[in-house]
């Protein structure tokens, strides 16, 4: 069907700009001599997780254990869970995981000796070993362990641990993806994370426990770590460029990021017309997330959306062209993520038809 004629509010995608974000995202990371290792907790969709693998991508990240139970029976074997798990039912989950998909390649991410103590227990009951990866602090001041002892003291830990394996680090700084101006961002990405790189070489390196993965970067920051020694990147939101993205700068732009193009949608209707400047559309909250701003409506410069509650957004029209009701319009969100956990689908659609409709199989997977 024509994208319009879908009933609203709808979640959708132009597969020619998802794919083109794809295609350049790999080329920029090949050039960098990295590997790339999408996050997929924005998309949550199997079938998009094996397009960023059939592109080039080593494999994928998820944030919670949930969202790697989805990707592995989607098909997808070569993941990495980025936040650390606590608790009995927990661990013994990940443990099922390693034995019901034994070719898989599965990483765990801790950085507290009792998650060593804990993941190790279980997985000798069940004869498996766990990769893991150490969390550092890198500027977040959420999860992770600081540069330091404490950090040599938890890998030895892991080596000395039977049931785990040591296999590297993950740096992320998620908190700087989004800063404004690309030099800025690049330094301030650089700076929170080269106290580790000088700790590597300086104490690790000769007591040969030099990470074999080093982990992080994202859609903002990929470009700061030259002459470092990340090994994959974890960038995800390249893949739908949602307004706050588009607006970080890129290296010719302080204010537009045009690397990559905005390709997630969402399609709504116009349900009221109260006034000649202001029109009310059937997406509010609960289909619009505005925790990083408000949504921009596609094509109307002079249009402007408030948030009017759950299920509805209000337009400021600043002009005298007025809307009809029953009228669709396309807005670009400001959060991708927290987006897609509105629908239960996301369609697909090219040259304006909607060609495909795929299950957001991951929504509500926070455990």
């Amino acid at each position: 069907m024509k994208l319009e004629n879908l009933d609203t509010p709808a979640l959708f995608i132009d597969i020619d700009t998802v794919e083109k974000n794809l295609a350049e995202m790999q080329r920029r990371i090949d050039h960098l001599g990295l590997t790339l290792r999408p996050h997929t907790k924005a998309h949550k969709i199997p079938q998009l997780a094996q397009k960023q693998i059939d592109f080039g991508a080593k494999g994928i990240c998820t944030s919670k254990l949930g969202e790697a139970e989805v990707m592995l029976e989607g098909g997808i074997k070569d993941i990495l869970i980025t936040t650390p798990i606590a608790g009995d039912t927990k661990i013994q989950r990940l443990i099922e995981l390693h034995t019901q998909y034994p070719e898989a390649q599965l990483y765990q991410v801790i950085d507290h000796p009792q998650h060593v103590d804990e993941i190790a227990l279980l997985a000798r009951q069940s004869n498996v070993e766990v990769n893991l990866l150490i969390e550092v602090e890198s500027g977040q001041q959420r999860c992770g362990v600081a540069v330091g002892n404490n950090l040599t003291a938890l890998i030895d830990k892991i080596t000395n641990t039977a049931g785990v394996r040591y296999l590297g680090i993950q740096a992320y700084s998620g908190h700087l993806q989004l800063i404004k101006g690309f030099d800025e961002r690049q330094k301030q990405a650089r700076s929170a994370v080269i106290a580790l790189f000088d700790y590597i070489d300086t104490e690790l390196k000769p007591r040969n426990l030099t990470p074999k993965i080093i982990s992080g970067g994202g859609t903002g920051t990929y470009q700061a770590y030259k002459g470092l020694n990340y090994t994959e990147i974890q960038a995800g939101s390249y893949l739908f460029m949602d307004a706050s993205y588009s607006n970080i700068g890129d290296e010719e732009h302080q204010d537009r990021n045009l690397q990559f193009s905005p390709a997630l949608k969402v399609l709504s209707t116009v349900i009221s017309h109260p006034t000649p400047n202001r029109a009310v559309i059937d997406a509010g909250m609960k289909s619009l997330s505005i925790d990083l701003g408000m949504p921009t409506v596609d094509f109307r410069q002079d249009i402007t959306y408030q948030c009017g509650g759950d299920e509805h957004g209000i337009l400021h029209l600043s002009s005298d062209q007025t809307l009809k009701i029953g009228q669709t319009i396309v807005l670009t969100p400001s959060h991708c993520d927290t987006t897609l956990n509105n629908f239960d689908y996301l369609h697909v659609v090219k040259n304006g038809l909607v060609v495909d409709k795929w299950k957001i199989a991951g929504r509500g997977r926070s455990d």
